[in-house]
């Protein structure tokens, strides 16, 4: 297959790399040092489960209109960001061609099918831990698996085109499983994200620090507890088993620096939206009160505010304010 990689970050530079290795045709869609890198000197991959891996010199462009039309798109920036490529994303779609969005959320189907079509987009979650340690170089440090499928809802790609992407996706040599229930399994990844991701981005903690803590754990469950309430008035069937074993499974984990804790430390745009806002909007949408969600979203947007990196505040003098009866 022909395919684009649209955003060679973390996620975006490792799959691609091993679908490179694995034979596929693939295209990047890359910019600044990044794309200097993928051009010049290839890519290494260093992964707790694969190795470590050199890809030499890949066919990386600025633009998308440079590609030309693809058989698969993989999506691979920040969901934030995936309205601002829409336009350049156009010149790489064709009547066969097929989108997936490899970003956390729970929305950024809809954005894509709202300009492309609906019969064009299939669904994936991805369980990757891959970060970009500096241009050329990908860290990973989990399963890699994917899980792929079509929207309950609506209609989508057929079931022939659903096993050809798989089959391509599984040439990275990482697992690759269909669900019959996509939405479940994306609103379960979401229990975990929207409160791991945006409680570790507020405390500067990892996963372990924030389980150990018994307010901070709390704080977790309580979070969970309200993603579980909004799917399940959306009529998605997690349930309380779902919470276990995340919790469970996190536990067992080395300790995880989230994706919005990495963002924090090194000045990136938080997922604030895709992650804790959309947990408030569709908890308003569907009559489900979200109190936690919303003071994590309203304390999130706060850092990301222009000016709001960490700064020395001047000191206040000692009974410099007192408040009035």
């Amino acid at each position: 297959m022909k395919i684009v990689v649209y955003g060679a970050g973390g996620v975006g530079a490792f799959y691609g790399g091993l679908l490179v290795r694995g034979a596929q045709d693939v295209h990047f869609v890359a910019r600044g040092a990044q794309l200097d890198a993928l051009r010049t000197r290839g890519l290494r991959i260093s992964s707790l489960s694969l190795g470590d891996i050199s890809i030499p010199p890949l066919h990386a462009s600025e633009r998308a209109g440079d590609i030309g039309i693809a058989d698969l798109v993989l999506v691979c920036v920040k969901a934030h960001q995936t309205a601002d490529i829409l336009d350049d994303l156009t010149a790489c779609v064709g009547p066969g061609t097929i989108l997936m969005a490899f970003q956390n959320g729970v929305e950024s189907d809809d954005v894509l099918a709202a300009r492309f079509g609906r019969e064009r987009v299939l669904s994936a979650v991805v369980y990757v831990g891959a970060t970009l340690e500096e241009p050329g170089f990908v860290r990973h440090v989990a399963a890699g698996t994917l899980v792929i499928g079509r929207s309950s809802q609506h209609r989508g790609p057929a079931d022939v085109v659903l096993e050809r992407v798989r089959e391509a996706l599984a040439s990275t040599g990482l697992p690759v499983r269909v669900s019959k229930d996509i939405e479940r399994q994306r609103w379960h990844k979401l229990t975990w994200n929207a409160s791991f991701n945006a409680i570790s981005a507020l405390t500067l903690r990892s996963s372990q620090d924030l389980l150990a803590n018994p307010q901070t754990r709390a704080l977790l469950v309580r979070m969970m507890h309200e993603v579980l309430a909004v799917a399940n008035a959306r009529g998605v069937a997690l349930t309380e088993d779902d919470l276990d074993q995340l919790l469970a499974t996190t536990e067992k984990a080395a300790p995880i620096r989230t994706s919005m804790l990495v963002d924090r430390e090194r000045g990136r745009a938080l997922e604030t939206d895709a992650l804790v806002g959309v947990v408030v909007r569709k908890g308003k949408e569907a009559g489900v009160d979200t109190p936690i969600a919303e003071v994590l979203y309203a304390l999130l947007t706060a850092i990301g505010m222009p000016g709001s990196e960490a700064r020395e505040l001047p000191p206040m003098e000692a009974g410099s304010f007192t408040p009035r009866p």
